[in-house]
């Protein structure tokens, strides 16, 4: 694997966050996923919380 220059990584660094959160957005959209979805951001802003209180 040749490697890339860092101009190069962090191209590809944002097409890899912006295609996650595409990603993210189409499975959130998916009623089966919506529950799941809520609980997961329950549980972020939970352990958020729980990190700023330290």
């Amino acid at each position: 694997m040749k490697s890339l220059s860092p101009e190069a990584l962090e191209v590809r660094g944002e097409y890899r966050k912006q295609y996650e959160r595409e990603y993210r957005r189409k499975w959130r959209q998916k009623p089966e996923n919506r529950l799941k979805a809520k609980e997961y951001e329950r549980r972020y802003w939970e352990r958020k919380a729980m990190k700023s209180k330290e």
